[in-house]
């Protein structure tokens, strides 16, 4: 079992926000060789993957909740209406780590469903979105 003060500096580890030096400093380990050996530990194993599990699970909520938008924009690029390759490449990074964090790639697509989410609203929006575009298009 785990202390407190060791689930503190896994936590603060797997952050990645601090050096091992300055977690040691924060949680009063005076070695480095002591965050190193905690690492070690199944516990701390198991409780990595946990934080690992959570975040993964924070990030496909806030997916979820802002799935239209990333829709839209997603449809934006594939238009070509692109005005900073670097950023939109930057972005695409990103959501495809997110995903495949999430278990979610070409290779093993997985659909997701949330039955308490407006998923039939959402996709008529969109459809209509793009019924609307191609109208415009074609005039």
């Amino acid at each position: 079992m785990l202390t407190e003060k060791q689930m503190q500096a896994i936590r603060l580890y797997f952050e990645g926000k601090m050096t091992v030096q300055q977690i040691c400093d924060t949680v009063g380990y005076k070695h480095r060789s002591s965050i190193y050996e905690l690492l070690q530990k199944p516990e701390a194993q198991e409780y990595i993957q946990k934080l690992s599990e959570e975040g993964v699970r924070e990030a496909l909520q806030i997916m979820q909740i802002n799935s239209k938008k990333l829709a839209k924009e997603l449809l934006r690029i594939a238009e070509g209406d692109v005005k900073n390759r670097h950023l939109v490449y930057a972005q695409l990074q990103a959501l495809n780590s997110l995903l495949e964090k999430a278990g979610l790639s070409a290779k093993n697509t997985v659909v997701i469903e949330n039955k308490k989410s407006n998923d039939d609203q959402d996709y008529n929006e969109l459809m209509d979105m793009l019924k609307k575009e191609e109208g415009s298009k074609e005039e």
